[in-house]
């Protein structure tokens, strides 16, 4: 499944509505029915607060801890 997933590189970026440069947000979310934990990068124009875009910077298996 990790194979169809098309990963991002967060970097800075210019938005295309203000001009300005952005740096992504990053953000962690975990998917414990399929045990992995996914990285997203987030872009929002500091200005007007518009979306630009995201995208999946990793995903990792979720390692349950030994009992």
């Amino acid at each position: 499944m990790q194979g169809n997933i098309p990963f991002i590189q967060p970097k800075t970026i210019q938005s295309p509505y203000t001009g300005e440069y952005v740096k992504p947000k990053l953000r962690t979310y975990d998917d414990t029915f399929k045990n992995m934990r996914y990285t997203e990068a987030q872009w929002i124009c500091p200005s007007s607060g518009q979306f630009i875009k995201k995208g999946i910077v990793s995903v990792e298996d979720i390692v349950p801890p030994k009992q």
